[in-house]
């Protein structure tokens, strides 16, 4: 990581310059496009590549690949003195910022190929003084985990270099658009001056307010992968409507106008983890959605791989209580279970993963103590053996174990130093992320949310 005097010597050195000089390691689309981008706001770009045919096309004008208004952008002539071009074999300038934007291809075996990454990174290093802080920024798509050991083999040859990563939301065919008009950023990095240098050049480069996030490379490196992969299983499941639309005569356009008035109901931005949907509607419906499915051939869409999946999330929940309280024939373990409602504001079990949970716990012999402020005469009805209880605060007295399956409100809201102070053991499975990670380990708990840090 570098050094706190060292960034703050770099910040200032950035300061005090009208433009920077930034390196851009790969000329492909997304290489060019931000080289564009950053020299349009008067940013000294130099762009390198091995591939000597695609240096000597930049050279004319020429561009590799066709993007609608980049040649504009990127051979202006206002720009022609911003941007250089030259082989990694030539002599790269030492600078304080270098962009990787190189290639990450799959391997044979699908897993993602950062050799491209590596050498570029290795070839940067070599360009510097021992005593300059750079910052390498890498836009290049890369597998979670990947940059974090990456700084670290950095910084045990380089102290003084921090990576950033910044990875690239552009559309083919509509980048330059993408990049001023919509432009997300996502900035992951260990070092937060690092981060912020970084977010103060593009501030340089784009007119227009943009939405950022700013965490940790994991998570970055999580949010580009996700990003694609739920863009590629949305237009998958638009083309398999679009084949039960051609067989049924129906209009796919209206029934992704139709798609898109969900967005009013279950904005993507609201989405939250759980213990796996379940209620009167969304079980019966994907059921017989997929019976309709294989009536017209599509055996294994995506919707019976959701159902699956739903499935499969509720069981797996189950045994991660099951384990957590690890039960013995010497001593019995007894599990709280806050909430039963499939989710708050109803008094509706049906398809609840509570109903999973305790019959997976019941055939461990787990004791179940059980409150709902709602749903506990409906739950009653199928389960009598359970403990039910007339407060969150007696469920949870002497248990094992503490699980949050229901988002009611006056769960978030209970006295944490109350709850500490009765429950037998201190650990709490919180499948819907209505506490605040700090505030419940402040009071000693062992806390697993689902999916938070």
């Amino acid at each position: 990581m570098v050094m706190k005097s060292g960034i703050a010597v770099l910040l200032l050195y950035i300061a005090m310059l009208p433009a920077s000089h930034v390196v851009v390691v790969g000329c492909g689309y997304v290489g060019l496009t931000l080289a564009a981008v950053l020299a349009s706001a008067d940013h000294m770009i130099t762009c390198v590549d091995s591939d000597a045919y695609k240096i000597q096309l930049l050279h004319t004008q020429q561009l590799p690949f066709y993007e609608p208004g980049l040649v504009e952008c990127l051979f202006d002539t206002a720009h022609k003195k911003r941007i250089t071009f030259c082989h990694t074999n030539d002599y790269i300038p030492p600078v304080p910022i270098y962009y990787v934007c190189v290639p990450t291809p799959v391997d044979n075996h699908g897993a993602c190929d950062d050799a491209y990454v590596r050498a570029a990174c290795a070839a940067i290093i070599d360009t510097q003084c021992a005593d300059d802080p750079i910052i390498i920024v890498i836009k290049s798509t890369v597998a979670p985990g990947t940059l974090r050991v990456l700084q670290q083999e950095l910084s045990a040859c380089a102290q003084r270099v921090d990576i950033v990563y910044n990875p690239e939301f552009m559309r083919e065919g509509t980048a330059l658009q993408d990049i001023y008009m919509r432009n997300p950023i996502v900035l992951g990095a260990q070092s937060q001056d690092a981060l912020r240098l970084v977010e103060q050049l593009l501030a340089t480069c784009l007119p227009t307010p943009t939405d950022i996030i700013k965490t940790d490379f994991e998570t970055a490196e999580l949010i580009k992968y996700a990003w694609n992969a739920f863009s590629a299983t949305r237009i998958a499941y638009v083309n398999e409507l679009a084949l039960l639309c051609r067989a049924l005569h129906a209009d796919i356009t209206q029934v992704i106008q139709g798609l898109a008035l969900s967005e009013q109901l279950l904005p993507t931005a609201h989405l939250k983890p759980g213990p796996g949907y379940g209620g009167s509607c969304l079980p019966k419906d994907t059921k017989a959605f997929a019976h309709i499915l294989e009536t017209f051939g599509l055996e294994r869409s995506i919707i019976h791989r959701t159902i699956e999946s739903n499935q499969q999330h509720k069981a797996t929940l189950a045994a991660d209580i099951v384990r957590s309280v690890a039960p013995t024939a010497r001593q019995a373990k007894m599990v709280a279970l806050l909430g039963l409602a499939f989710k708050a504001h109803t008094n509706d079990v049906r398809q609840s993963a509570a109903i999973d949970v305790i019959k997976l716990l019941r055939t461990h012999d787990v004791i179940i103590k059980a409150y709902d402020p709602c749903a506990m005469t409906s739950m009653r009805e199928l389960f009598e053996d359970v403990i039910y209880c007339t407060s969150a605060y007696q469920a949870v007295e002497d248990v094992d174990c503490i699980v949050v399956l229901t988002e009611w409100p006056e769960f978030k809201n209970l006295d944490l130093s109350i709850v500490a102070s009765v429950c037998k053991k201190k650990k709490i499975i919180d499948t819907r992320n209505i506490f605040n990670p700090a505030s419940v380990r402040a009071h000693g708990f062992e806390y697993l949310p689902m999916g938070a840090l």
